[in-house]
């Protein structure tokens, strides 16, 4: 477990730009030893099974190591497990919510992944969330020597997982890094989790502060459910914590007009999230120029040359 002390972040952010470079280079540096991996069993693993909780930064995790394969010349295709959802209506009873894995249409998962590798074309379908079915597919085309990425919250999970777990590596992405308050105390990953999706959610999705937190108790009994139990599945686990973090969920949080009027300290005590705010009011705000636009912090805050 690696702990990072609310002191050494503000001494660091005296440098922003020299502390922002640092921390990307690090990550970096996980990227290129998950692709080493991949590459040296690729003959007898070309599957990446990848996963991670929600808000832990797996979509732009596996854009970055697509990316840098592709820089290497090998082909990959991209597929995320978000789009095999099936429709509401043809859910089994055992899909008693999102976080389910039986939600997902293990099937036709399995075949296009099986189809990309036998070098075929897939009719790679796409999801509607707001109307909760399948909104229609697009045509991938397969190749034999191509390294084939699937990503999403339950690649790992047997019921997927076991179907290919012979000819996949599987990558655990997740921020692990816990952060100490001056007063002692630990600011758990789960609780970054939720500064993350409370600035994406209301940018992009239109949530309150508040809708997010409460929406989290159930994100987080589907990860105790269903994720952390097959987490032993990964032979890669990435931490998508960077140092500098917290100074930019300041500035994004502060800049929500309704922060403080929603997020009270009664609120906050309510749902364990006093330490996490202790944070933000103890570091100093971190402009996103000095991001790279391909950060994984971009994933949520916005800004990405990702789409998502």
């Amino acid at each position: 477990m690696r702990v990072i002390d609310l002191e050494n972040i503000n001494y660091a952010m005296r440098n922003e730009t020299q502390f922002v470079l640092r921390c990307e280079e690090v990550f970096h540096d996980k990227i290129s030893a998950a692709a080493a991996t991949i590459l040296n069993s690729k003959k007898e693993k070309p599957f990446v099974a990848l996963t991670g909780p929600s808000g832990s930064g797996k979509t732009t995790t596996a854009m970055r190591l697509r990316e840098y394969l592709e820089n290497l010349g090998v082909k990959v295709c991209l597929l995320s497990m978000d789009n095999f959802f099936l429709p509401l209506d043809q859910r089994p009873p055992e899909a008693t919510d999102w976080e389910s894995p039986y939600c997902v249409n293990v099937e036709l998962l399995i075949s296009c992944i099986s189809r990309l590798a036998e070098g075929k074309e897939a009719e790679v379908p796409w999801y509607d969330f707001k109307t909760g079915n399948t909104g229609g597919y697009r045509t991938m085309q397969g190749d034999k020597d191509a390294i084939i990425i699937a990503e999403g919250i339950h690649m790992l999970n047997p019921l997927i997982f076991d179907k290919i777990r012979e000819a996949a590596n599987g990558i655990y992405v997740a921020p692990r890094t816990r952060i100490i308050t001056n007063d002692d105390k630990i600011v758990r990953p789960e609780q970054l989790r939720v500064a993350r999706r409370m600035i994406r959610d209301f940018n992009t999705r239109g949530h309150s502060m508040r809708d997010t937190v409460n929406r989290a108790e159930s994100v987080d009994r589907g990860e105790v459910n269903y994720i952390m139990p097959h987490k032993n599945n990964a032979a890669i686990h990435i931490d998508t914590f960077h140092d500098y973090e917290p100074c930019i969920l300041a500035k994004y949080l502060n800049e929500i007009p309704q922060f403080r009027e929603e997020l009270t300290e009664e609120f906050l005590a309510e749902h364990g999230l006093t330490d996490l705010m202790k944070v933000v009011n103890g570091v100093p705000p971190l402009k996103t120029p000095f991001v790279p636009h391909n950060s994984i912090v971009r994933e949520f805050v916005g800004g990405s040359c990702y789409e998502y």
